[in-house]
């Protein structure tokens, strides 16, 4: 009965699978059959065809176009996927039109006229700059879009320059003013409460997470950033490698302006225990055309050497030292006013030394860090009619190696560790990729249609070698209580080949109801199989004056299988050796534990999300928005301890887990001019899973598998930011507010056991406050910005390391954190 109950299931999933397949030819077949849409009206009416572009030619969708007839009525439309809008007027005369999209300069009541019948406009909007020669109107974000149904945060280019954050060279210092997205103390970023693969990070377009770990740790230039973007829930198909959320990075190509930018060129001091030169991170950037008019490019580089000292350590063994390099080129041809062929160069560089140091990590236990990334990507964007067709190839190449100093074997202590770290790495990462998509907006049936389908594909590879030595567990007496040795070969290569095609459909059925739905299949060689995920959203605006807006949305979700977590079957073993406290009793092991995969298929894991939005106007330059979600896991990958006696220890990759996401998120925005706001968002949370461990080679932890909270759990935060001049000599004002409850960590004896329920412990809460002063100056010609900020202005206490070994003296001491600091940044505005 199992295996006909079997057959049956794979059965139903393959016509599964068909159908969605024929919703996906039938939406092709739509795309060529269906008329386009049109402003239509009475004979003697206006009607207006407008197209919006960039400065690079390209179109700009989910522009706001506010058209004010010659009687002051006011309509708000949107530009769709192909830069178009439409308007239907009811006499000739003078209009007014603006124009709003975050990241843009803001066009307000420019005059235009129109004629009866028919009339044709084309208008470019600029990318905001920093330009001092004229006026510009920065762009509003308070805009209430009837198509848009994604749960999405932007933080464009001078949000990105003006929050004073603790790391303003590093764009992960900056995403954490966004309102679900959190950076652990390994650095590691979370997007809605995400694990670090669950997360597809695209960098103009292309996939640029870590190949083998799906992780974000490539470096670009922060300005050469025009707008990032987080989608946190009720994104479309186009996204396939997306379990939690997306992050869209966009950078600057250039125009037809010679731009040139320095920031930080000017090292560092600090007195901090001694004169010595202090963290620097020199920036440049510039831009221009080619050929004006028909060719750009822009070019940024920046240098970033970290110099990290750790209290309660001595004198010249206290410093982490960092030297990294990022460059980013990019060019830009406009073949045709309906053709532009793009290409990019991006090259990270990093060194390192003292990795890991901490005080209850000495100097002795640190590694060195060589890593080398190479990114290249080449995009063909073509316009035919209202037809935009999209084609790119990338490649994607890096190594990296992490070296321990010594070969003193590697001790865990109960305050801490001692030794030589004990693992040598080498790894090598590879990954092709493709994209092809194309967007047929405005078609007419029953209403309008913006009709999207494409493809993806990638090839990945993942070259790993591990050279381990000895470790031992010691007891308060310097007694040991464990050894622990490495078998088997070090080194193994893993491949996987991923391909997907989607399509969706807005249908605006009416001014006041537009409904997406969506669906999109992958396949994946990893688990031989292609899985279907259908998506669905409508909006609703419940009022006249459309100032409110209502979004439900349910969708299935692919919870992305990283090489990393097939990678420990195919690695080393290790063997554990217990030595009891009583010289009477027995020594127990050596105990093998080793990682294998099951006999029986993997299936491939999945969410499925329900969201609620709700947008709302209150006020004139205010706006409030809402938003819950509810994320269930299922078929997780998490290895299970299954064989358990006093020699074996084997750990079995199942689809056993089940993570659980809610949240409520609330904000407010106001706008008190183009160049003051503010803004807060409180968001109410609960990360939770039925299998907290994530075991590997490297984990001391043994316990079998419980429920717990999520390391990165934050069940309360709240993030504030502002920026406004000050009559006061010019002065320039911000800042960036974060508090949050600790996040959870686990118990553990001398045995490295751990004692209680996972996770059930916590750091302090978390709270910072930083405060930037800004001054523009005139010299040498030049246009400067001399900013001091305070970072941890009230100097809370937000430790990062603590001793959880239950059986040390020094149990439940914290220690580490950001203190009170002073840096000051110059720019040299282009």
């Amino acid at each position: 009965m199992r295996c006909m109950a079997f057959r049956m299931t794979g059965f139903c999933a393959n016509r599964l699978s068909a159908c969605y397949a024929a919703c996906l030819v039938l939406a092709a077949v739509l795309l060529l059959i269906l008329p386009v849409a049109s402003a239509s009206g009475a004979p003697g009416t206006v009607i207006l065809s407008g197209s919006v572009v960039d400065e690079d030619g390209k179109p700009v969708a989910l522009l706001e176009v506010r058209i004010q007839d010659p009687d002051g009525t006011i309509q708000i439309l949107h530009t769709n996927a192909a830069g178009i809008f439409e308007y239907a007027g009811t006499e000739a005369g003078e209009y007014r039109l603006s124009l709003n999209k975050a990241g843009f300069f803001r066009v307000t009541e420019k005059p235009f006229a129109l004629s009866k019948g028919e009339n044709e406009i084309s208008i470019t909007v600029n990318h905001e700059t920093e330009i001092h020669e004229e006026v510009e109107v920065y762009s509003s974000s308070d805009t209430i879009s009837p198509t848009v149904t994604s749960n999405s945060e932007t933080l464009i280019a001078r949000e990105i320059r003006d929050i004073p954050v603790t790391s303003t060279h590093d764009l992960r210092s900056s995403l954490v003013t966004l309102p679900e997205v959190v950076r652990d103390y390994s650095g590691r970023l979370h997007i809605a409460a995400g694990r670090t693969g669950e997360t597809q990070y695209l960098l103009d377009g292309f996939d640029i997470g870590d190949p083998a770990t799906g992780d974000l740790n490539v470096r670009v230039n922060v300005d050469s950033a025009q707008a990032v973007e987080v989608e946190s829930a009720r994104f479309n198909t186009q996204y396939g490698r997306a379990g939690a959320g997306v992050l869209s990075l966009n950078t600057a190509v250039g125009d037809d302006r010679w731009r040139a930018g320095a920031t930080n060129f000017f090292p560092g001091v600090s007195a901090e225990r001694g004169i010595h030169l202090t963290s620097w991170y020199p920036r440049f950037a510039l831009s221009g055309p080619i050929s004006k008019g028909r060719a750009w490019f822009s070019e940024a580089l920046s240098v970033q050497h970290t110099l990290s000292l750790v209290q309660d350590l001595p004198p010249d063994e206290d410093s982490v030292s960092q030297w990294a390099g990022d460059n980013m080129l990019r060019t830009q041809i406009r073949v045709s006013p309906e053709h532009i062929l793009q290409g990019s160069f991006l090259y990270n560089q990093l060194r390192a030394s003292n990795l890991g140091l901490s005080p209850y990590s000495p100097i002795s236990t640190t590694r060195s860090m060589r890593a080398y990334r190479s990114f290249f990507s080449l995009k063909d964007q073509v316009w035919s009619g209202r037809t935009f067709y999209e084609f790119g190839v990338a490649a994607d190449f890096s190594h990296d190696e992490v070296m321990p100093y010594g070969l003193a074997p590697y001790r865990i202590t109960p305050d801490g560790s001692a030794g030589s770290y004990f693992e040598s790495l080498r790894q090598k990462t590879r990954r092709w990729q493709a994209i092809a998509g194309m967007s047929k907006p405005g078609r007419k049936w029953h209403g309008t249609h913006d009709l999207q389908f494409g493809l993806n594909a990638a090839e990945l590879v993942w070259k790993h070698s591990a050279y381990r030595s000895e470790i031992e567990v010691v007891r308060t007496d310097d007694s040991v209580a464990q050894r622990t040795v490495f078998s088997g070969k070090p080194q193994f290569r893993l491949t996987d080949t991923l391909v997907g095609v989607y399509g969706f459909d807005v249908w605006r059925i009416a001014g006041a109801f537009a409904l997406q739905f969506g669906i999109r299949a992958d396949w994946d060689r990893v688990f031989h199989s292609t899985t279907a995920s259908p998506r669905v959203a409508a909006n609703i605006l419940p009022f006249k004056n459309n100032d409110a807006k209502l979004t439900v949305s349910w969708g299935a979700f692919l919870q992305p299988a990283t090489l990393s977590i097939l990678g420990p079957a195919y690695d080393q073993q290790r063997s554990d050796t217990f030595f009891p406290r009583e010289d009477y009793a027995e020594t127990i092991g050596p105990v093998t534990g080793h990682f294998v995969l099951p006999r029986e298929q993997l299936k491939q894991p999945r969410f499925y999300t329900t969201s609620f939005g709700w947008e709302q106007y209150a006020g004139r330059n205010s706006q409030i928005e809402a938003n819950f979600t509810l994320r269930n896991g299922r078929l997780g990958l998490a290895y299970n301890r299954e064989v358990s006696d006093f020699y074996r220890n084997i750990f079995v990759l199942r689809n056993n887990r089940q993570d659980h996401y809610r949240s409520f998120v609330i904000t407010f925005r106001h706008s008190f001019n183009d160049k003051s706001s503010i803004s807060a968002t409180y968001t109410r949370s609960s990360t939770h899973t039925n299998q907290v461990f994530d075991y590997s080679l490297d984990t001391f932890v043994y316990n079998p598998q419980e429920p717990g909270p999520l390391a990165w759990d934050t069940p309360h935060r709240l993030v504030s930011s502002g920026w406004t001049p000050v009559p006061l000599w010019d002065l320039f004002l911000s800042y960036f507010f974060e508090f949050r409850t600790g996040f959870p960590f686990s118990t553990v004896n001398e045995q490295q056991h751990v004692i209680g329920a996972a996770n059930s412990l916590r750091y302090p809460n978390y709270a910072n406050l930083n405060i930037g002063i800004e001054k523009r100056i005139r010299l040498f010609t030049r246009e400067w910005a001399v900013r001091l900020s305070i970072v941890n202005a009230t100097g809370h206490a937000n430790p990062d390391s603590v001793i959880n070994n239950i059986d040390s003296p020094r149990f439940l001491r914290f220690a580490g954190g950001q203190k009170r600091s002073l840096k000051a940044r110059i720019r040299l505005i282009g």
